[in-house]
């Protein structure tokens, strides 16, 4: 299975640089977990993607399409046997998931957009990962997340979350003993190439990859797909260029499980 996820900038207005189907088709992904969707792009997508889709608008009472929301595209043939938005969450349409059978294998998908703190607050921001921790420990496994989490937090070697921490919740959902029991599918591809050791002697502050430039220069890795430990991730990358050029301000990042 390839699992991938996108932030596509929900700002990005500008119908010409609407993020295209295009890099969606060449990606070719089994499940694509997308975040900050808006009506008129979901509507695009699903008009032009073969499979079932999902978003989070659709499952959300009260919610609108013209605010930020979470969609899943799937490939063809696949059975959507649930789904819902993760009503726990602050912000109820930024988490969407779906119970899927695929290849006679039933996996829980997800997608996630974590609150930021100037357009949310700290108190929301770390509900909502307390949030997923308790979700992710109740959702058929196995699971797969594709989120962009808002996290700054990326060092080459895992950092244990300081309880009396501002950010605990949030460190702790990045961190080597995460509550949630997924691990971080990068993570686990360039450990075993031998990549994470070279980024060690480059670059040991982090991030691993690019999936976000500050308007300072300065690069992060906030968008990741977690995964439970029962699925192998054996490869996979970050877009950063590509996605740019399609009008996101983020990467497409994917995975490919075994």
């Amino acid at each position: 299975m390839r699992f991938a996820t996108w932030n596509l900038d929900w700002w990005q207005r500008n119908p010409e640089c609407v993020p295209r189907q295009e890099l969606l088709d060449q990606c070719n992904a089994d499940v694509v977990a997308l975040q900050e969707v808006r009506g008129s792009v979901a509507k695009q997508l699903r008009s032009k993607h073969p499979g079932p889709s999902l978003f989070s608008q659709e499952l959300h009472p009260g919610a609108t399409w013209s605010w930020m929301g979470c969609g899943l595209l799937l490939r063809a043939g696949t059975a959507v046997l649930d789904s819902g938005v993760i009503v726990t969450l602050p912000k109820p349409q930024r988490g969407l998931w779906a119970l899927i059978e695929m290849g006679g294998r039933r996996s829980t998908v997800a997608s996630w957009h974590a609150p930021n703190i100037p357009g949310d607050g700290l108190a929301a921001k770390m509900a909502a990962f307390e949030a997923m921790n308790q979700w992710i420990s109740t959702a058929p496994a196995p699971v797969i997340l594709g989120a962009d989490l808002n996290s700054w937090r990326d060092p080459i070697d895992p950092l244990a979350a300081d309880p009396v921490d501002r950010f605990y919740q949030e460190h702790q959902f990045v961190g080597p003993d995460a509550p949630h029991g997924l691990r971080d599918a990068y993570r686990t591809v360039i450990t075993a190439n031998g990549h994470l050791d070279e980024l060690r002697s480059l670059r040991p502050e982090g991030p691993l990859a690019t999936s976000y430039v500050l308007s300072d220069g300065s690069e992060h890795r906030m968008d990741r797909i977690y995964a439970s430990p029962e699925l192998q991730p054996v490869g996979g990358m970050y877009d950063y260029e590509s996605a740019v050029s399609c009008g996101s301000d983020h990467a497409l990042h994917w995975i490919d499980f075994a």
